[in-house]
């Protein structure tokens, strides 16, 4: 007997507002990103049977503006808190206190940020941070809680849409994976946005089958819209 299988695919989120008041908003070059992502779906005769997100504004954005370009696409989506990306801010500002330093200025080279991420994420994965609002572990637990929710949820969907975050990314291919703290924050680095992952579910067991896809950028011909914030 052929086991069914549902398809998952997890993008992350178009470029946020970096550098402003308000991270929490796709940038102009963020709709641009999703909008390119909807038509590429659209060419290659993707549907989705069910769409979810997590809570924060550059999720609902990103999944509008792909099923916005998606003419024979239900618009509609479901949010789920389990998507969510983590804390970075608190966990940042826990790690400063901890290590006794300073946050780069705001003329320093973007990847001085990156470096402090990394070294506050490791603290964090080590339980060295306090205040946060969740552990490590914790987050990972929530993201696989939230596949398996959706899948079951969703039963009858064979292919599922999740506009997400990059921590959020990072966990479940960590999770499915069994990588290491180290890779899995490497991993987190290095994930472009608008990019979509894809996993395969069978018997409450996950199969990534691609990973940081951008295919639909790299046919516009502009390195401009591969961005990682």
């Amino acid at each position: 007997m052929e086991t069914t299988m549902q398809k998952i695919t997890l993008v992350r989120h178009g470029q946020a507002s970096y550098g402003t008041d308000n991270y929490d908003q796709l940038s102009p070059l963020g709709h641009e990103q999703a909008q390119i992502l909807g038509r590429y779906f659209h060419q290659i005769g993707t549907q989705f049977d069910a769409v979810y997100t997590g809570n924060m504004v550059r999720h609902h954005e990103t999944a509008q503006q792909i099923l916005a370009n998606m003419p024979n696409q239900t618009k509609a989506f479901t949010q789920l808190a389990h998507f969510n990306e983590f804390d970075f801010e608190a966990v940042i500002t826990s790690y400063l206190s901890y290590a006794n330093t300073s946050m780069p200025s705001s003329s320093a080279p973007r990847a001085e940020f990156y470096r402090l991420l990394k070294n506050a994420m490791i603290a964090w994965s080590r339980e060295q941070l306090l205040g946060l609002p969740e552990t490590w572990q914790e987050f990972q637990q929530r993201v696989v809680d939230g596949i398996t929710q959706i899948t079951q949820q969703s039963s009858d969907a064979k292919h599922i849409l999740i506009a997400t975050s990059g921590g959020a990314i990072a966990m479940l291919k960590g999770y499915t994976l069994e990588l290491s703290v180290d890779k899995l924050i490497d991993t987190n680095l290095q994930i472009r946005n608008a990019s979509y992952h894809q996993y395969l579910v069978s018997s409450s067991q996950l199969f990534e089958t691609s990973f940081n896809q951008i295919p639909h950028l790299e046919l516009e011909g502009n390195t401009s819209l591969f961005t990682y914030s």
